[in-house]
């Protein structure tokens, strides 16, 4: 009994192991079980290279391959890794030691997965093996086997290819001048230049790249009749003058002139190229000789080679080009000096060229001044522009500044007393450049003085960028203004313009000054510059105006243009803007901008606001409005609008006072955007800014307006979305707590964003 139960534990304990053990590597399946491909792979892993473990796994896998059993994938995998173990391998004796894998190779099928273990195994045996093959195969099989022997460069299959040269199949024939061209042997390029398949184009190409192999002689020889052919492609016989530049660099140079001298501009492109990636000493010097023969448009690249290499020998011959007859070569030649080194003479040349010398390149001719360097160059621009001759002088002026020669700042201000009103512009205009903040005395006193009017502009150029170098904001105005503050008529005309270019509070409260004074002239040109401030700092100096000018048209100006700014400007309303609509409704009793000042009032949040509107109810004229505004501002007062949205993520962008940031959805037809004013309040427009998002306005849009969301009751208007900006007008009497905005219509391109979100 003892020993029945033995027996009986010890089966099922083979039976339970039997159950664990991964099915056997060659029944293995693409979808199946691959715990016997994971073993495998272990096993490869644990031998890494010792060669006793790898000899028996290679023993082993061999004798799964002659199996009739194997799977397919089974085979696929083995061959997979017999490529790993042979391409460790000592090279076998015989084609006996890769058995079954020679028979596999002439298999349709299974050819594929012989040469993947075969393509990595060294040894003229395998080659052969490849090679032997040829002859026994068809079609795509012995398409791939060419291939192999292409890439392994089989010097030995030679004789097979050769014979497959004319072989009626047309890719066969192909693939074996490739391969080759591949194998670069003499032997294999003796035997394209004697075929007579495939067409000549696939066979220059294969000798072509049986250069790359070849002996150089040979190779240089091979590349000459490729060159010479005309019955190959120009651009086949093109890439074989290349090659052959490349292999005889001592006859190149001259090779390169020839092909430069003819009209074939491919040949002429392969010569430039060549000369552009390796200019030689020889190479550079045969250009530069022979420059002078060229036509134009290859002179004018020839000219560009030698720039870029700096080669100081063509300085001479460019020299001489900058008088050409042709514009191209004449603009290539004063370019490419800039890049060459220079000295005095050529400094001169390009100034001037640069004033406007006859035939000249007057912009590149500049740049090529700014770029130059070389042995006394800084010294005789230096030099040119203190003593030079009174045409060039203007030019070595403006070259201080491009080259940042600070050096130079006291003769710039010594050229003030200069005669020539050119002269002196260019200084003012160079000073401007290099100035510091520290000079700008001497520069706002040559604005003043200054008589000519290129040299006023250069001067008021100059003084802006100066002032502006003044990190303290406040502080680097002050001269300006005290200057404009008593100056006569044409001085303060000459100097307003300055106040608009450096902007600000204080630059506008001088213009304010300006705008009150008796004269019409400075009067109305100050107050047209606080019309065209590009911020709202000028408001403040606009509505002093509007209440104190002189001429009545001034006041009403300023107020329209105080007003402009405030609707224009969404900033964050404060006490001191309601203050400033206080002033302006005060200035004037024309009830057409006190309307529009009230309009403005109802954006306000403050109680001196809310103070100013009842204040005008009674107003016959204007009590509508006032009554509107009040009843915003208490509204506003009540707290900031509570924002929700479906999607609700981001929706508390479209009020954070910054158009840089934004709410966005995908348009589908069923988003929504609801506005809690915490209070009733009456409404007159929506305006959905879109800055920078140009087109992601809503496709159709419905607006309900109500005290209870969950009866929104009617639309009261809908229609499409506006680019920028969708301005949503309401009817008269609209009041209501909430307000909802809806997007209807689906777009499948673009997005529904909100930027900002504004109520009036």
């Amino acid at each position: 009994m003892i020993r029945l139960i033995l027996i009986s534990f010890v089966l099922l304990s083979v039976a339970l192991r039997a159950a664990d053990t991964p099915p056997a590597i060659a029944s293995l399946t693409y979808s199946g079980d691959q715990a016997a491909l994971v073993a495998l792979d272990a096993e490869l892993a644990t031998a890494g290279q010792d060669t006793a473990n790898l000899a028996a796994l290679e023993t082993r896998l061999l004798a799964i391959l002659r199996r009739s059993d194997a799977t397919f994938a089974a085979r696929q995998a083995i061959c997979q890794r017999l490529g790993a173990i042979l391409a460790q391998s000592a090279p076998k004796a015989t084609t006996d030691g890769y058995k079954p894998l020679g028979t596999m190779l002439l298999d349709d099928r299974d050819s594929d997965l012989a040469r993947l273990a075969l393509d990595p195994a060294p040894g003229a045996v395998v080659e052969s093996m490849f090679t032997g093959a040829l002859a026994k195969t068809s079609g795509r099989t012995r398409l791939a086997l060419i291939d192999t022997l292409a890439r392994r460069r089989v010097g030995n299959a030679v004789p097979a290819l050769t014979g497959l040269l004319s072989d009626k199949d047309g890719a066969t024939a192909t693939a074996a001048a490739r391969a080759l061209g591949e194998i670069g042997t003499p032997a294999a390029e003796a035997a394209l230049r004697a075929a007579k398949n495939p067409a000549p184009a696939t066979v220059g190409q294969a000798r072509l790249q049986a250069t790359s192999r070849l002996p150089a002689a040979d190779a240089q020889r091979v590349s000459r009749e490729l060159q010479d052919d005309k019955k190959l492609p120009a651009a086949l016989r093109a890439a074989a003058f290349r090659r052959s530049l490349d292999l005889d660099q001592a006859s190149s140079a001259a090779r390169i002139a020839s092909a430069l001298a003819t009209s074939d501009w491919l040949f002429k492109q392969v010569a430039l190229e060549a000369a552009s990636e390796a200019l030689t000493p020889d190479r550079a010097g045969v250009l530069i000789a022979k420059l002078a023969t060229w036509d134009s448009p290859t002179q004018a690249a020839v000219i560009a080679i030698l720039a870029r290499a700096g080669e100081v020998r063509a300085v001479p011959a460019v020299v001489v080009a900058t008088k050409h007859a042709s514009a191209g070569v004449r603009t290539e030649a004063f370019a490419a000096l800039g890049f060459l080194p220079g000295n005095r003479d050529i400094v001169t040349l390009l100034a001037t060229a640069a004033a406007g010398g006859e035939n000249a390149d007057v912009k590149t001719a500049r740049q090529s001044l700014t770029r130059l360097n070389g042995p006394g160059v800084a010294a005789a621009i230096l030099e040119g522009a203190e003593h030079g001759a009174a045409g060039l002088r203007p030019v070595f002026l403006d070259q201080l500044a491009q080259r940042h020669m600070t050096e130079s700042l006291p003769l710039l201000l010594k050229c003030r007393t200069e005669a020539q009103a050119t002269i002196r512009a260019a200084a003012v205009g160079a000073l401007g450049d290099l100035a510091p903040f520290s000079e700008q005395p001497a520069v706002l006193a040559w604005a003043i003085a200054a008589a000519d009017e290129g040299e006023q502009t250069r001067a008021l150029r100059a003084l802006v960028n100066v002032t502006l170098r003044n990190p303290a904001v406040a502080e680097r105005g002050r001269a300006i203004y005290a200057a404009l503050a008593g100056a006569e008529v044409e001085i303060a005309l000459r100097l307003m313009p300055v106040l608009t270019r450096l902007g600000g509070a204080a630059s506008a409260d001088c213009a304010a000054l300006l705008a009150v004074r008796n004269d019409a002239k400075v009067a109305t040109a100050a107050a047209e510059s606080l019309g065209r401030w590009s911020d709202v700092t000028a408001v403040p100096a606009l509505v002093t105006v509007a209440e104190t000018a002189a001429v009545p048209s001034l006041r009403n100006s300023a107020r329209e243009s105080a007003i402009r700014s405030l609707e224009r400007t969404r900033d964050r309303w404060t006490p001191s803007t309601t203050a400033l609509v206080a002033r302006l409704l005060a200035s004037t009793t024309n009830a057409i901008p006190r309307r529009q000042l009230l309009a403005l009032l109802a954006r306000a949040s403050d109680q001196p606001a809310v103070d100013l509107a009842e204040t005008l109810q009674a107003d016959p004229t204007l009590g509508e409005d006032a009554r509107y505004a009040a009843a915003a501002i208490k509204a506003a007062l009540a707290g900031a609008p509570i924002l929700r949205a479906a999607p609700a993520a981001g929706i508390s962008n479209a009020t954070d006072g910054k158009t840089s940031t934004r709410w966005s959805a995908p348009s589908h037809g069923e988003e929504w955007v609801e506005i809690d004013f915490r209070v009733s309040r009456p409404l007159r427009r929506l305006t959905l800014d879109q800055t920078g998002r140009a087109a992601e306005f809503p496709e159709h849009f419905e607006v309900h307006v109500t005290d209870d969301p969950e009866t929104p009751g009617p639309v009261i208007v809908k229609g499409q979305g506006q680019r920028n900006k969708t301005v949503i007008d309401l009817r008269a009497g609209t009041k209501g707590r909430y307000v909802i905005i809806k997007n209807t219509a689906e777009r499948k391109d673009t997005p529904w964003a909100i930027c900002e979100l504004y109520v009036d």
